[in-house]
């Protein structure tokens, strides 16, 4: 259980800076590659235990997002063959599929393959992710953007009203089992003044890094 969600939110706003610079660094190390690592896999689980504790919007992790799928071909991928990407996937077709943010989270909690792409200008723009469950079927490409979007409108916010409700099981045997957990119906999230999150991604990926003011 989170508690205190500020110290955690503040965890995650370093996991956006880690991958935020990750993306600008003139050569790359394999330390720096571990950093980026865990920054993804630790915000991913930042964000699922803030929503499993009730410190974010009920429906944010509902919001949809667009992303190119490639179908697996008829291989069998395991833990010394799953880099041989082109081999497992379809690279000549490539299809839009539209997934909700905590799909996406748990692709990078439960990341089976993880590979990291870069753009033209040979700097970081997403990964070609799936999980032990769909990389039976394919694999995903979760642009930089999107993942910085998602930690950023989650870190830099913070629950400001919120609307509670318990449910009563009119068919419960006992009085204890008639009454349910409190849950978060609804909830206004706001951001600091002047806080914009689709700018300061794109002033992030051209090398403007957001900084917090607190």
């Amino acid at each position: 259980m989170i508690h205190e969600s500020f110290y955690w939110k503040e965890e995650l706003y370093k996991s956006y800076l880690t991958v935020a610079k990750f993306r600008h660094l003139k050569s790359v190390s394999e330390k720096s590659l571990v950093k980026l690592e865990k920054a993804l896999l630790m915000g991913a689980y930042i964000i699922r235990k803030l929503d499993e504790a009730q410190k974010i919007p009920p429906d944010f992790l509902l919001n949809k997002e667009i992303l190119s799928f490639r179908s697996k071909k008829d291989t069998v991928v395991d833990h010394l063959n799953w880099h041989r990407f082109e081999k497992h996937y379809d690279f000549d077709k490539v299809f839009k599929v539209e997934k909700d943010w905590r799909f996406i989270l748990n692709q990078l909690i439960h990341s089976f393959s993880l590979i990291y792409s870069t753009d033209d200008t040979d700097k970081f723009d997403g990964i070609l992710i799936n999980s032990d469950q769909t990389k039976k079927v394919g694999i995903f490409f979760l642009p930089l953007k999107t993942l910085l979007t998602i930690f950023l409108s989650i870190s830099e916010g913070d629950i400001t009203d919120a609307y509670y409700k318990r449910e009563i099981n009119i068919n419960g045997s006992d009085e204890k089992s008639k009454v349910s957990e409190l849950k978060l119906v609804k909830a206004i999230y706001l951001y600091p003044n002047g806080f914009n999150v689709d700018k300061i991604v794109t002033q992030t990926l051209n090398g403007e890094i957001y900084k917090r003011l607190f």
